[in-house]
């Protein structure tokens, strides 16, 4: 008898990092450091669906990504990725929503 994995998906964020300055007053670059958040479920939203946020802007989101509450805040823009085995998935952050026993995501 299998065994039902409620969360069987991996999320992962870019940590931006700041720039580098050196001893001559140069600017290096950092790149951006992909970290683990937390497992979670990622659910198709069907044809894409379309949320308004506080601000009163109205955008289309493709997936809904259930998360636990005790994960970081995301923020409108936030690039993440959304593994599962061996395939990837990349998006952008639209929407986030804390509730009392999960958070959503939506990209």
């Amino acid at each position: 008898m299998g065994v039902l994995d409620m969360k069987p998906h991996c999320l992962f964020y870019w940590e931006l990092q700041e720039s580098l300055v050196d001893s001559d007053g140069d600017k290096h670059e950092v790149q951006p450091e992909l970290k683990f958040c937390c497992r979670c479920d990622l659910k198709p939203a069907g044809s894409a669906r379309e949320i308004q946020f506080e601000d009163g802007i109205a955008d289309t989101y493709s997936y809904t990504i259930y998360v636990p509450a005790s994960c970081r805040d995301f923020k409108h823009g936030d690039k993440i990725v959304v593994r599962h085995y061996d395939k990837e998935k990349h998006f952008t952050v639209k929407g986030f929503q804390r509730y009392q026993l999960q958070c959503k995501i939506w990209v």
